[in-house]
């Protein structure tokens, strides 16, 4: 009996700190925003030292960057959800279901999901929507062809390697799932 007053203890402060890291990662999207759009203040200072084709590379850079930490937040996020709903389904019964929390919360939520549109997907938008206008405004500026192919190649690059480590991601959190699918919910024993 210790034994299991010990262990719903420990799974409850489990919880707690899964809840906490949700929360957490949330506010690392805001803080990255933020950094992000100090990049730009720098790079007005700069752009006449770097010239446009620096001034590219630097967004190019920062933009994917953002990209790929907005991606790992993501997994983050949607792995310490996963982990609640396991911990949900060890204290709840399956009546609780659709009572106290939606039915839909006993599954995982995909990494990739429209119906939780996290910042993480809209600020990945942004990131990247941002970078392409700036890449498409300023490209005719740069003053000669082999510095535009530089700048197609390495915006091709980043595109790529961003793409892999966001495919990496989601290979990671379908293991988790297939690995941590967690158990069914109790029925209440009718006493």
């Amino acid at each position: 009996m210790q034994e299991e007053i010990r262990r719903d203890k420990f799974l409850l402060e489990f919880y707690k700190i899964c809840w906490s890291n949700i929360t957490r990662a949330e506010e690392s999207a805001w803080k990255m925003f933020a950094a992000y759009t100090a990049v730009f203040a720098g790079l007005s200072f700069t752009y006449d030292i770097i010239g446009v084709t620096g001034f590219l590379m630097v967004i190019i850079i920062f933009s994917f960057l953002a990209i790929a930490l907005s991606l790992n937040a993501n997994l983050w996020f949607v792995r310490n959800i996963g982990i609640s709903s396991n911990l949900e389904k060890e204290f709840l019964y399956e009546e609780d279901y659709d009572v106290i929390i939606p039915p839909r919360y006993k599954k995982k939520i995909p990494f990739f999901s429209l119906e939780t549109f996290e910042a993480w997907w809209v600020l990945i938008a942004a990131y990247f929507g941002i970078c392409v206008t700036i890449l498409w405004l300023l490209f005719p500026q740069i003053p000669n062809c082999i510095q535009k192919n530089i700048v197609i190649i390495f915006f091709s690059i980043c595109f790529v390697i961003t793409m892999l480590y966001g495919l990496s991601l989601w290979k990671r959190f379908q293991r988790f799932k297939e690995k941590a699918h967690g158990p069914a919910p109790k029925r209440k024993s009718k006493h």
